[in-house]
């Protein structure tokens, strides 16, 4: 795989190169159709860079290159569009190919982030009146992911798991300053793709959280990040979108610090003076 290939130069890549390197992992199926000088100045690169590039990956030239991505975008289009690998492999214990899946899904997910896209993600959700957390089965464990930690950190995040009655009963009270966060992953539930484009036509930003730029939830989005997904079997592979929410989590809190502290210290002292846990003597406020 072209994207493996890519994460694994990613060490010894210059900065321009790492910049073109995400931005064909992140634009795989367009890069397929365009030449070089197209690519090159869609990725804000010169055309040697470019080669030096194609070089660094192992390919001899950059026709080599580009034969190789568009087999590979063809076949995976066609036949393979969530990039399931051969589960019949014998040769390696399953844990360590479930483990390498995950770890090599962190790495493409690291090198396709924008940081802009990011930190403009992160702030307006600390910028919203009300947080939307959308997310239907087999998804909807995401919401709650992020629902645990956000609800400390901010008065009003709703967690939408159904296209039904209290949902539109809920629209009515949101404003221009609402954020939607959606999250859908293959093989993309129709009831999520529903509430996403109710949201997006009322006007809401919409932050979507996804597999790729084919997602269909992406043309109803304002800003969106990607997890890349791969599968064994049919399960997710989601170490990739729970780290990408601890981040968030973890940049909300740096944005609004000395206000968070505060709901934290009540937050602790509440908690602590409950029967909830066995370890009642760490409070994690102390730390920060």
């Amino acid at each position: 795989m072209i994207d493996d290939k890519i994460t694994e130069a990613m060490p010894n890549l210059t900065k321009k190169q790492a910049m073109l390197g995400r931005y064909i992992c992140e634009n795989k199926y367009a890069v397929a159709l365009m030449n070089a000088p197209m690519i090159a100045k869609e990725a804000g690169v010169s055309e040697a860079t470019l080669t030096r590039f194609v070089y660094s990956l192992g390919y001899s030239s950059f026709s080599e290159f580009l034969l190789d991505l568009r087999r590979e975008t063809q076949e995976t289009n066609a036949n393979n569009p969530f990039r399931q690998e051969r589960y019949g492999r014998k040769d390696r214990p399953v844990y360590k190919r479930v483990f390498d899946l995950e770890r090599n899904l962190m790495d493409e997910t690291l090198n396709a982030i924008n940081p802009e896209v990011f930190d403009r993600c992160v702030g307006k959700i600390v910028e919203a009146d009300r947080i939307l957390l959308i997310g239907c089965p087999p998804h909807k464990f995401l919401t709650e992911y992020f629902a645990n930690f956000l609800t400390i950190f901010h008065d009003n995040v709703t967690v939408v798991q159904s296209l039904d009655m209290p949902f539109f009963g809920m629209l009515e009270s949101t404003t221009e300053k609402t954020v939607a966060v959606v999250f859908s992953y293959p093989r993309y539930p129709v009831e999520t793709q529903k509430m996403v484009e109710t949201v997006a036509n009322r006007g809401l930003t919409v932050i979507g959280i996804t597999d790729s730029k084919f997602s269909p939830i992406i043309r109803y989005c304002t800003h969106y990040l990607i997890t890349p997904q791969r599968y064994l079997i049919v399960v997710d592979p989601n170490a990739a979108a729970i780290t990408l929410l601890h981040a968030m989590l973890v940049a909300i809190y740096q944005k609004n610090e000395t206000e968070i502290k505060k709901r934290l210290k009540r937050y602790e002292k509440t908690i602590l003076a409950t029967d909830m846990f066995v370890f009642k003597d760490y409070n994690f406020t102390s730390r920060l």
